[in-house]
């Protein structure tokens, strides 16, 4: 009889994305990595977003009701880049590591995966409870207002503790290390780019620490386009991959 001989990694390469797929991994990577500065052109120039969630609730609220169409539209993009981040991680991984078989794979898939769930929880406030928030204060008494100011201060205290602590920074840093990780130990990706991931991941977990009581080193739009900027690179390197 025929003696059965265990599975190695070369045997597993053929599981791994087809040329196709490995086409539509690097749009995701690429895409998504432009896409994550369309938020900040559409907000930004209307409200002045990021710099205005620093602003007092009552800014914030008149902010939102003066604009409403750019701020669905603005937070909507940022919506849409927030949940491709997952399967463009998803694929660069199952890339990575041939197939979402293995253990790595799956690890980055789960966080990235919960790294999404988060950012939406986090984003959606901002196209629902906000702008209706924003329309009752518009028309509110000083008291009312005032207590108005108050649910969108612990709203957003709370969304932002899912969406930023969470989902853009420990989530999306664990999913970008295990991804860099195992590409270091394993090869799967080029050895600088996967150094430069870990890099990444180390200033996305940096994001929580004032969380923590610790204070700030990384500001988010520094460590936001270091992770666009990692992720473009990823996607020129699976598209250069795939033509040789």
């Amino acid at each position: 009889g025929s003696i059965h001989m265990p599975h190695t990694a070369t045997d597993s390469a053929p599981a791994g994305p087809s040329s196709g797929a490995r086409r539509v991994i690097a749009a995701l990577l690429i895409g998504d990595a432009l896409l994550a500065f369309a938020p900040v052109v559409v907000l930004g120039t209307v409200i002045g977003w990021p710099a205005s969630l620093s602003l007092p609730a009552s800014q914030q609220l008149a902010l939102v009701s003066g604009h409403p169409g750019a701020v669905a539209a603005g937070y909507g993009l940022y919506l849409v880049y927030s949940l491709l981040i997952a399967p463009a991680l998803i694929g660069l991984a199952a890339l990575a590591f041939g197939g979402l078989a293995r253990p790595f794979s799956a690890t980055v898939a789960a966080f990235a995966a919960l790294s999404a769930l988060a950012r939406a929880i986090g984003i959606v406030r901002w196209l629902t409870v906000m702008p209706a928030l924003a329309v009752a204060h518009s028309a509110a008494s000083p008291a009312e207002r005032a207590q108005i100011e108050l649910v969108f201060d612990a709203v957003t205290r709370y969304g932002g503790g899912i969406g930023e602590v969470l989902g853009v920074s420990l989530l999306m840093a664990m999913a970008v290390g295990t991804l860099a990780i195992g590409a270091l130990r394993t090869g799967g990706l080029p050895r600088g780019l996967a150094a430069s991931g870990f890099g990444v991941a180390l200033l996305l977990a940096a994001l929580a620490l004032p969380a923590l009581g610790l204070p700030g080193v990384v500001s988010v739009a520094f460590a936001v386009t270091a992770l666009s900027a990692w992720m473009l690179a990823s996607g020129v390197w699976v598209l250069l991959r795939d033509r040789g």
